[in-house]
């Protein structure tokens, strides 16, 4: 009888001890490597992401919480203020890079202030020679008949290499389609709103249906800069 009872001891032991393991191993997907604007790297778990879609109360993409452990209770709190970027360590088959969040300037002008910009995580999609690309959700108003509610919009934006001290700033497509960067980058404006007219145009609009996302901006960017230096 005693022997049954350590056996059942022993078995319960192994299996609280994998059970453990699995709990641990299941939330991998949390698991990050955060560089702060020191330059420290801090290793854990984030318990209270900055996405949009969990900020009713929050700005979106701004904070988060984090613990050195998943079942850790205690949490640490950090901003788009206090970090550089936000590494997920687990790698996936489409993604052999892994997940890769970055604080940024996003152009955001106001009608006080046409250069305003608000820093906050944005997903990197794509680094090219001359710029790259990335991507965030966020809450967008939408009024109709009915009234006015709020919807889920993915919204991609493009940061250039070139712009010196400035280059932390991420513009979306309609932004760079505009006479904010009329100064920086002369002729842009222009060049962006006919990358979709004509015969390539409709070829290049086909194909960036197809991507579903924004990296036809890197080409759209490099093929400016080769006209510009023609």
């Amino acid at each position: 009888m005693k022997r049954m009872l350590y056996l059942a001891i022993f078995a319960w032991c192994v299996w609280s001890g994998d059970a453990t393991a699995q709990k641990t191993k299941d939330q991998e997907y949390r698991h990050v490597i955060v560089t702060l604007t020191s330059g420290e790297k801090v290793e854990g778990y984030v318990k209270r992401g900055w996405h949009a879609e969990a900020s009713a109360f929050k700005k979106s993409n701004y904070s988060f919480k984090m613990t050195a452990a998943p079942d850790d209770k205690e949490t640490i709190k950090y901003t788009a203020d206090d970090v550089v970027s936000i590494d997920y360590t687990e790698k996936y088959e489409d993604n052999p890079d892994g997940i890769r969040w970055e604080s940024r300037e996003l152009a955001s002008p106001s009608l006080t202030n046409r250069y305003r910009t608000l820093r906050r995580l944005v997903c990197l999609l794509k680094t090219g020679e001359h710029a790259s690309v990335y991507w965030w959700k966020d809450w967008d108003v939408v009024t109709n008949a009915k009234g006015q509610r709020r919807r889920l919009v993915t919204y991609y934006g493009i940061r250039f290499h070139d712009e010196g001290e400035e280059g932390e700033i991420v513009y979306t497509p309609l932004l760079v389609n505009s006479v904010l960067l009329k100064d920086k980058k002369p002729g842009l404006k222009e060049f962006c709103k006919n990358w979709f007219k004509g015969k390539e145009g409709k070829a290049r609009k086909k194909e960036a249906k197809e991507d579903g996302d924004g990296t036809w901006m890197l080409d759209m960017y490099d093929a400016y800069l080769q006209k510009k230096g023609e």
